[in-house]
């Protein structure tokens, strides 16, 4: 079922006023609590895992980050910065929502998504082709949710220049481990497929740049709408809409 980008305009113009409105009082500590500052990959849970113990999963990795997010912010200032923020994550957690990722991390202008593992092949059968076909197709409408959501918003509310955005998408073997100090640890996530996915990410706009991978694991059907180029001489290829 294809996004409803109606809705998610929404839903992300609802979060922006909800964030202009909150402007005045906007406080830029809080209080956190002796937990993990995040507990999101799937199959693992920071309380039950031994500081040091490691395991190994497969995943599919998204990564997407805002094109010249600094410059930006240097030139629109803090107040614009701070609600295009909530324009611009909203909208692209929308999407991820509807794909059914988990959002690993969310940095200052992107996200990191991962699709698939254990967990979810035994929970919603998720197996590594749909986790693939899943990340690839949530990078792909997170283009359309830019043109159609995000600069819409911005462009409407006068918060500066349009976006433009990076996508990078593979599927590989993860290191999952525990992390920190008692009162202060996390689970985090090591593997040559998550730095290919930021890289990937880094050196494109507007597009989606995906591994061999990710191609070869993409489950074909007649008359399907997604093809894939070839980039140069390396082992990646863009994933567009046919």
């Amino acid at each position: 079922m294809s996004i409803d980008i109606d809705a998610i305009y929404r839903n992300t113009y609802s979060h922006y006023m909800q964030a202009k409105k909150n402007i005045p009082a906007l406080e830029m500590f809080e209080h956190r609590a002796d937990a993990a500052i995040s507990d999101a990959i799937p199959g693992f849970e920071a309380d039950k895992l031994e500081f040091g113990s490691y395991d190994k999963e497969n995943y599919a990795v998204l990564f997407v980050d805002m094109r010249r997010s600094t410059k930006r912010a240097q030139d629109v200032g803090a107040e614009k910065t701070f609600l295009t923020m909530h324009v611009f994550l909203t909208a692209l957690l929308e999407v991820v929502k509807h794909y059914h990722g988990k959002v690993i991390d969310i940095m200052g202008d992107g996200l990191m998504v991962f699709w698939g593992g254990s967990a979810a092949r035994n929970k919603d059968n998720m197996v590594k082709s749909i986790a693939v076909q899943n990340a690839g197709l949530c990078g792909r409408d997170m283009l359309k949710i830019r043109e159609t959501v995000i600069n819409r918003i911005i462009e409407a509310e006068n918060l500066g220049p349009q976006i433009s955005i990076g996508v990078g998408v593979t599927f590989d073997s993860v290191i999952v481990t525990k992390i920190g100090i008692s009162g202060s640890y996390d689970v985090k996530a090591f593997g040559n497929c998550i730095n290919v996915a930021s890289h990937y990410a880094s050196e494109t706009e507007n597009r989606v740049k995906v591994s061999k991978k990710v191609k070869n694991e993409w489950p074909t059907s007649k008359g399907g709408g997604i093809r894939f180029v070839s980039v140069g001489n390396s082992e990646a290829y863009y994933l567009q809409s046919t």
